[in-house]
């Protein structure tokens, strides 16, 4: 039981300090759209994915019912229950929301949070890409007086 709690801790550290690289980069160096910056982009989707999928599942196996689908709960080996998890969690980062996979109990307070992950780092992104001037150290809604 405690090691699946602390493998969540650990992916909750990758996906927090992936975050951090996105909405509080130490610099940033490409103030415009750039291969690097859609590549930090999809790497931070990616981690998130993963992450939330790999934490339906240990959360699945240690006995909390989290997703259901077509209205009952997930059936099979642990194979199943990975691509079933990390469907889920694509579905719902990137809000499209099937319905085929809905979560119940604690899962909606997860399934909320990724969502609404998904809807901010875009907003971050073009913060980030557009919004900045040239003063690294100010950030772009102070004024300059």
């Amino acid at each position: 039981m405690t090691v699946a709690y602390t493998l969540i801790t650990a992916i909750a550290i990758c996906m927090i300090m992936s975050l951090r690289t996105l909405f509080f980069p130490s610099k940033w160096r490409e103030k415009h759209l750039s291969i690097k910056n859609f590549l930090l982009l999809g790497i931070s989707y990616l981690v998130l994915m993963i992450g939330f999928g790999l934490v339906y599942v240990l959360l699945e196996v240690e006995g909390v019912d989290l997703l259901v689908e077509e209205g009952e709960v997930i059936q099979g080996d642990f194979l199943d229950h990975l691509f079933t998890c990390l469907y889920f969690s694509g579905v719902t980062l990137f809000s499209v929301g099937y319905g085929d996979v809905t979560p119940i109990g604690i899962g909606r307070g997860i399934a909320l949070v990724e969502s609404w992950l998904g809807y901010t780092i875009p907003a971050a992104f073009v913060i980030k890409t557009f919004f900045v001037d040239g003063h690294r150290d100010r950030p772009p809604w102070k004024s300059n007086g």
